[in-house]
Formats: structure tokens, sequence, C-alpha cells
């Protein structure tokens, strides 16, 4: 027998299967012929009636899988990096958190800037607060912002701010104040016609600052019922019932009915009239007008217990 094709590719006939030739009697070897053909239909060496061969399955399977376990493994690294994200932030957050621990917050010193170190601090039920130094010297801030120190003796020194918000202890350190410590309202200042936007500074106990526009700035001393405006040509001018003078210019007085006295502030321009006890009207040359006000006092102004008005003093300087 003679297994061949005319194409020398080892099929024939019509169907596409392999030529057999009967060269030999014996019935294995068409046996043998039959089982090729059926292995190379179903291998898909050639193709079945009406079926797809065999290798293009198992191609096809093995590619439908390999999309699968693609899709499986897309998805895992997904997941892989989603967690990663998750695990960066927890990690960054116990490193904010380790930062906060190894590092406390500093203690809130209001109304100091800083206090020296040891120095503890103990709130009180009126709303005031204690800070006691290292050398068990006492510092007490009251409810209303005044200041007195204790010392070691239970000795009681009442503290007053200097310029600049320093408050000098008696042994003398300094202790800065916050600038909003300082700051007063425009009815403590006893003065009206501000603008909103300006708060006087308190310079010491009775005493206030206003830095006003245009480089002007006005003084206020409670205690001594007076006011200074310092004018931004560097004169200045003292206003008080019993003391009226420019410092390098010259200042007109006037008398007004009713114990009043009126002024003119010759180059800077300043004028208005202080009543007989000792308000200030002033109108600015940079137009602001402003009444000062200051506390009643029987004795402030005359003897003890005279009623007389104050002796009256004025005075120009150049």
């Amino acid at each position: 027998m003679v297994v061949g094709n005319g194409y020398g590719y080892g099929y024939g006939e019509e169907d596409g299967g392999p030529i057999i030739e009967q060269t030999s009697s014996s019935e294995s070897h068409y046996e043998l012929m039959a089982l090729a053909r059926l292995l190379a239909a179903g291998l898909g060496v050639t193709d079945g009636e009406g079926e797809e061969p065999y290798l293009r399955k198992i191609r096809d399977s093995l590619a439908e899988i390999k999309g699968i376990l693609q899709q499986s493994h897309d998805a895992s690294e997904a997941l892989r990096a989603e967690a990663r994200t998750v695990l960066e932030a927890h990690a960054e957050s116990a490193q904010q958190y380790m930062q906060v621990v190894d590092q406390p917050m500093p203690p809130d010193f209001d109304p100091f800037v800083a206090m020296p170190a040891g120095t503890a601090l103990r709130d009180l039920p009126d709303g005031g607060r204690i800070f006691t130094l290292a050398d068990s010297v006492m510092v007490r801030v009251g409810p209303d912002g005044k200041l007195t120190a204790i010392g070691m003796d239970g000795s009681v020194t009442l503290l007053e701010p200097a310029r600049g918000g320093v408050v000098t202890l008696p042994d003398g350190r300094e202790l800065m104040l916050k600038p909003e410590a300082v700051r007063v309202t425009h009815e403590a200042a006893g003065i009206e016609g501000l603008p909103l936007d300006i708060d006087p500074i308190q310079t010491a106990q009775g005493r206030c600052r206003v830095e006003l526009p245009d480089g002007y700035r006005l003084d206020v001393f409670q205690s001594e019922r007076a006011a200074m405006i310092g004018n931004p040509a560097g004169t200045s001018v003292v206003l008080g019932i019993s003391r009226i003078e420019g410092v390098g210019e010259d200042v007109e007085v006037r008398l007004v009915p009713g114990g009043a006295k009126g002024f003119t502030a010759m180059e800077s321009g300043h004028k208005g009239v202080i009543e007989a006890d000792g308000t200030i009207h002033v109108a600015m040359a940079n137009g602001l007008d402003l009444v000062i006000h200051f506390p009643d006092d029987d004795d402030s102004n005359g003897g003890p217990g005279s009623g007389d008005p104050p002796a009256c003093i004025c005075e120009e300087r150049d």
C-alpha cells in the first residue's frame, strides 16, 4: 500500500484526506490509514465536516484563559496600589502624631510674649492668671489687665508697661507684652472721634498713645489730664487746662468765657478749645475732630479741698 497525493503533501481526494492506494493485500494497512485520517482530522491537521479544527479550539481556549488571568492580574495590581496609598497615608499621619507628641505645643503665656524658663502658669477662678517664675517670684495678671509682682517676701508691686509694651519687674528683669495686650478701647482711653480701625496703645498705667494718619501721633496722660500731639515735622503741641505750649512751634492761646481756653498751633495748624473741666476739643490738621475726656477728679486741678480753678500756665516755646 502507498500513501500520497499528486501534490506531494500527503493529502488527496475530494475531501482533502490522505490518498490510500492499494499496494498490499494486508488489511492492516487500510486500518492504519483510517486511524491516520481520524487523527489528522481530530488534531486539526485537516478540517472536519462542519467543525473547527481541534488545535484552533485549544488555541482559542488558551487565549481566553490568558485574558482572564490578565484581568485578575490587573485587578490585583490596582488593589495593591490602593493599599500602598492607604498605608502611606497612615504612615504620614503616624509621623505627624509622633512629632506632636515629641514636640508638645508651647504654653500660652498670654498676655506675655514669653516667660523665663521654668515658669509655671495657673489660671484663677476670677479670670486672672498667676505666673510663678523659677525663683518663686510671681506675676499676677488681673481680669482687668492690671499687672502686679509678688516678691518672695510677700511684697506686692504694681507693674506698669513702658513704651513698646515692656514690663520691668522690681529686680530689673523685663517681660514683653503682646501687642494686643496693650491695646485699649476708645472709651477706656477717653478719646472720641478716632477711626474705627485705629486702637490706642497703653504705654503705661493711665497713659496711651495713638498713631494717627499722615504721620501724626497723640499721647494722652490721664493722671495729668493732658494730651500731646506729635507732628510729622518733629514739633509737638502740649494741651491741658493748666498747660498749653508748643515745642518747636508757637501756640496762640485765648481765654473763652466760662473758664475755657482756645488755642491755635501756628505752624502745624491744630486748633480747638479746652473746657474748664479739662475736656479737650481739637480739630487736627489731618482732618480729625477729637474729643478727649478725663476721669472725674475734684482734686486733680486745684488744691486739695478747694473749689478754686487751677492756675493758668500758658507757654510758647520755639
